[in-house]
């Protein structure tokens, strides 16, 4: 049986003098790989029709992590620009959401991946913890990219917990947004004990779900492996696979 194909979306970085580049971190081919699947990077793309086509290829997306989106997304206005990710790169985070929710490609969003799997669906962000949730626990790695590692509890009837099997993860962190709203159609699938959203996703689909841990950075940890199988075993039911097999492409 052929290996089912995910992409990954890409980050975008501006160098001196050769316009942009597209940027993806080998944890992330080597997750997707470890699990069975055959990685690919996809372009940024323009537009959510640009996203159809080249999920029309693929059995299913990981949708990486990254800076800041721009609050004026979410009615907002932005606090810190100097955080926010390239605006190529958002632009096209957001056309590929749209595209694998309409597509129904199983979908997973690390860290910026599911902030803007929110944000596309109307959902908004706290932007800065510290400042939006005084108490919260300390998310953000700190100056030597050291993560303060904490535990979720996972809800209980969530597709992540069948997915997980367990009711409490222990997990990295690196980020000082989260989820402030939920967008309609999601739900909750894992918090923080301070509360702070860790999880969410759509019952509505198969396997459409966002952590704001970072699995790839924990490859040899139960819950990453778990979680990258879910991935692909739901790729492996997708409708590009089924059409590429019976029309006896590899």
């Amino acid at each position: 049986m052929a290996k089912p194909l995910i992409g990954i979306t890409p980050n975008i970085r501006d160098t001196k003098n050769r316009g942009t580049e597209h940027v993806v971190l080998s944890q992330y081919v080597a997750m997707i790989a470890e699990a069975g699947a055959i990685p690919l990077i996809v372009p940024a793309v323009s537009t959510a029709a640009e996203a159809r086509e080249v999920l029309a290829r693929l059995d299913g997306l990981l949708m990486t992590g990254g800076k800041d989106i721009e609050a004026e997304r979410y009615g907002q206005e932005t606090r810190d620009r100097e955080r926010l990710a390239h605006a190529d790169r958002v632009a096209s985070d957001f056309a590929y959401a749209a595209a694998t929710l309409e597509l129904e490609r199983p979908t997973l969003g690390v860290c910026l991946g599911t902030q803007v799997m929110n944000v596309a669906g109307r959902g908004t962000l706290h932007q800065h913890l510290p400042e939006d949730l005084p108490g919260a626990a300390e998310h953000e790695d700190d100056d030597e990219g050291g993560s303060p590692d904490h535990d979720v509890v996972i809800e209980p009837g969530s597709r992540l917990r069948e997915l997980l099997g367990v009711a409490r993860a222990r997990v990295n962190s690196y980020h000082h947004q989260a989820i402030a709203s939920v967008a309609p159609g999601w739900r909750v699938g894992a918090r923080a004990v301070d509360g702070v959203i860790e999880a969410i996703e759509r019952e509505d689909r198969p396997f459409y779900l966002g952590v704001q841990w970072h699995p790839e950075r924990m490859r040899g940890s139960e819950v990453t492996r778990r979680l990258a199988a879910a991935l692909v075993d739901a790729a492996r039911g997708a409708p590009a696979r089924s059409s590429r097999t019976s029309s006896g492409s590899p």
